[in-house]
């Protein structure tokens, strides 16, 4: 059967009181990934359909509801698809920074997020959020009183139907004026209740992620003063400015056999309450946060934070390395520049591993969408609205036009490698048959393939021609530049410093000086001069010592390769392999990937080394050599040429980059025959054999872009525009917490249900046309009622919630009556 995973990279902006709306959505979203979780707890696939989420989850706590119509119809989809629902990557800010990080934690340790539901419909409320020194007396500004009812009734403060808002809202605008009324330390506590509130695993091993797979989670923050960041330019040499955007990355990684990387467990309880507190201190409502005012808090509390130092060290490393203290930072929302992190998820996606088939989806959450057609008033802006506007306003809500562009144009760069690679593939295929001549059909030595592999690249370096130059070039260049960091890491340097710079261009040096940069073809120089010293290296045994890049693209060549496998078994074009072994073979490429991709950081710290390098290289550049770092380079080159190389021949040793190549062969060597039919295994060596051939083709093309594989990623929204299923219940009006400016849920419990429950149905309708989507229910024939799955879902989502509603009669007696409608 064919298996496909559905993976779901999620970017929730910011929205204020809307994060209770935002909070209905992550509910659902956690509810899917846990029905997909119970499905594949169950190895025998025939079971499956005989069994329900109820029969296949085993925990005891929680409330599930529309878990069970995920299940049925993920169970439906199995009779020809077996798809698993992933979210592995979470980027959010300020109200989408809340939310997603609740979320990470709660899918990391399957966690329950009931308790987390109702602290959000009691709790976000302004009477609980007023500073206790802010709050307004029985008789303060009196005068303020007539002109709020005044207001009220003519509609001109908006939203100020019910009499809680209206009581919250006089109480708010006569309390503390000038100074933020909202207390940090009250909105620090909330987030820690937060995070308590999702509780413990009931077993550590706990998780709604697969063995191998992980899930990173991004929060946006802005440093209000800003830390100090080392700028190159051409004169002066070095400038310095101010960085006052910072993102907190939190790590989750599922290991095969324990030992589990986790950075949000329990311990780490107060750093998601301060990534949560901090990305969410709206300007001027809340005062700016520090850890300080966690570390207070705990106190008060009695509490301790046992990984404050590794969250520190970990978080703000760059503070550190710029001699600024973090403990001395404040931090305001991280929506004021940064309010859509696109980027951080993009960027995480490449690094993830996948063992089936992938449908790769960006999804992000906006909970105010533009209309579709809008069109911008164009009105005289006011004065204080420019300024509101100009501050707040406008950097949080530029489109994401930029960031899809980019992520347009990396598919689009995604598209052209597969064509090259499918169009090259038959004369590729020849190419190397030509040399290996006869493919075995039995069992094959390492030593076979060792053999094969460096025939067929001397072969692939003389039928490139002219092009082989250019090619080498730009893999030396890299090459270079990957030895420079890894020295100027064992130095020390702070990144973008002027030493780090002076050693990138000390490497460049050495290899005008020493030749390396002359290839294949007699005398012909890539570099602008001669070789001026001898030297124990040249081009090809650099790159074989030190192109990791290389390495890491052949493997993750591989991987696509043993992805196409996947469909065509489906398609019955090759018998005999089962989707188990691509799976074997893919989990032992992608630890080997894992293995290759930390070699640069394990050189950088072997501590026996970093003696040697302080001893060669200075700890500091007067201004003039600053002014004149690349002939500095050189003279220090010549006069410690062969100190240099000793230093190269002893980083050799410790990267060994050869056995890693040579595991690469003994891995394809070991391919059973008994496993990997004849035809498969032959297209597994040609692909493996061939890649110089096709690296030489491709590596233009991605050059200086780190696009990892080559899946393309779809984007999908989820927001109040977007649930065709319950339009009576759709669009942005139907939000009652966008008004006052997104703030108006924080005095109204029924604004909080209202927004709540309708982020919840939204995301029901959502994503299960994502998910039907992705199994190509939408655009074939199908026999599964889609329509009453989501009517059935629905009705979970009303019945459970039922009892949490208490001010919201009207809302359930509408919903009710337009879900029967359906």
């Amino acid at each position: 059967m064919q298996e496909k995973e559905l993976r779901l990279a999620l970017v929730c902006f910011g929205g204020v009181s809307l994060a209770v709306y935002m909070h209905g959505i992550c509910t659902e979203i956690l509810k899917l990934v846990r029905a997909s979780a119970a499905l594949h707890s169950i190895s025998d696939r025939e079971s499956r359909n005989s069994r329900s989420f109820g029969q296949s989850n085993q925990r005891s706590v929680g409330t599930y509801d529309t878990e069970a119509t995920y299940f049925e119809l993920l169970k439906l989809i199995g009779r020809k698809l077996d798809l698993r629902v992933i979210v592995d990557v979470i980027a959010g800010a300020s109200a989408g920074g809340i939310t997603g990080t609740m979320l990470a934690r709660a899918i990391c340790h399957d966690l329950p997020i009931d308790r987390l539901s109702d602290l959000w419909l009691e709790k976000a409320d302004i009477g609980i959020l007023l500073a206790p020194e802010a709050r307004a007396g029985r008789w303060s500004k009196l005068a303020m009183r007539p002109l709020l009812w005044g207001a009220s009734a003519t509609g001109m403060l908006g939203a100020t139907h019910d009499a809680e808002t209206r009581k919250n809202l006089s109480l708010f605008v006569r309390s503390r004026w000038l100074k933020p009324p909202l207390d940090g330390d009250r909105m620090t506590g909330l987030m820690l209740d937060a995070v308590n509130a999702l509780g413990e695993p009931t077993l550590s091993s706990n998780s709604l992620l697969p063995k191998g797979q992980g899930l990173d989670l991004f929060v946006t923050l802005t440093d209000y003063h800003g830390r100090p960041n080392i700028l190159q330019i051409h004169d002066p040499a070095l400038v310095q400015e101010y960085e006052h955007r910072h993102l907190l990355r939190f790590r989750y990684r599922r290991n095969q056999h324990g030992n589990d990387e986790d950075d949000l467990s329990s311990a780490d309880g107060p750093a998601l309450a301060f990534a949560a507190r901090a990305t969410s201190s709206f300007p001027g409502a809340f005062p700016p946060a520090r850890i300080a005012e966690i570390d207070r808090v705990l106190a008060a509390r009695g509490e301790c934070w046992s990984n404050r130092q590794r969250f520190i060290d970990r978080c703000f490393s760059a503070y550190v390395e710029g001699g600024f203290d973090p403990l001395a930072a404040y931090f305001i929302d991280g929506s004021v520049l940064n309010n859509r992190p696109f980027k951080e998820a993009i960027a995480a996606i490449r690094d993830r591993p996948a063992y089936r088939e992938v449908d790769r989806r960006l999804l992000y959450i906006d909970p105010l969408p533009e209309p579709f057609g809008s069109v911008p008033i164009t009105a005289m802006p006011g004065f204080l609205s420019t300024i509101r506007a100009a501050v707040s306003d406008l950097p949080r809500s530029q489109p994401v036009a930029d960031e899809l562009n980019a992520l347009a144009a990396q598919n689009e760069r995604k598209r052209q490698l597969r064509l090259v690679i499918d169009e090259a593939r038959p004369r590729i295929t020849q190419l190397v048959a030509e040399t290996v001549r006869q493919m075995p059909t039995g069992t094959i030595t390492s030593g076979q393939v060792t053999s094969w592999r460096q025939e067929v690249h001397i072969h692939a370096r003389l039928d490139a021609g002219f092009a082989y130059d250019s090619y080498v070039k730009l893999k030396l260049r890299g090459t270079l530049g990957t030895l420079g960091r890894i020295v100027a890491e064992l130095r020390g340097c702070r990144r973008r410093s002027n030493l780090e710079r002076f050693i990138e261009l000390a490497f460049e040096a050495w290899a005008d000086q020493s030749g390396v940069l002359t290839t294949h073809r007699a005398g012909k120089s890539l570099g602008k001069f001669s070789a001026r010293h001898s030297s124990t290296w040249n081009w090809l045994s650099l790159l074989q010592s030190f192109d990791i890049a290389y390495c890491e693209r052949r493997i993750r060549f591989l991987i696509e390769c043993q992805n196409r496998f996947y469909s065509r078994i489906a398609r019955s074009e090759i018998t005999g392999l089962a989707p188990s072994a691509v799976d074997t073979a893919k989990r032992q490429l992608y630890s080997l990937l894992d293995w290759v991709a930390q070699l640069a950081h394990s050189a950088s710290a072997n501590y026996e080394m970093r003696t040697e390098v302080i001893s060669l290289f200075p700890d500091s550049l007067s201004t003039l050599d600053s002014r004149k770092l690349k002939e500095h380079a050189a003279s220090f080159v010549t006069q410690n040429f062969e100190n240099i190389e000793a230093l190269i021949s002893r980083l050799n040793s410790t990267v060994d980059l050869p056995s890693k190549t040579l595991e690469l062969d003994i891995l394809l060597a070991g391919l059973a025959p008994t496993a990997w039919p004849d035809q498969a295994r032959h297209e597994v060596l040609i692909n493996y054999l061939g890649f110089p051939y096709w690296d030489v083709l491709t590596l233009p093309i991605s050059a200086g872009r780190d696009d990892g594989d080559f899946r393309e990623t779809l984007v999908d929204r989820i927001s109040p525009l977007d649930a065709p299923t319950v339009n009576s219940f759709a669009g942005a009006a139907k939000l009652q917490g966008k008004a006052l400016g997104c703030f108006a849920g924080f005095f109204s419990r029924a604004y909080r249900e209202n927004d709540y429950m309708l982020g919840r149905l939204h995301a029901v309708d959502r994503l299960i046309d994502i998910v039907c989507d992705a199994a190509g229910l939408l655009s074939s024939s199908h026999t599964i009622n889609i329509v009453d799955l989501k009517k059935k879902a629905f009705g979970a989502v009303l019945q459970a919630e039922k009892n949490r509603l208490i001010a919201s009669a009207e809302l359930k007696s509408s919903l009710r009556r337009s879900i029967m409608m359906l």
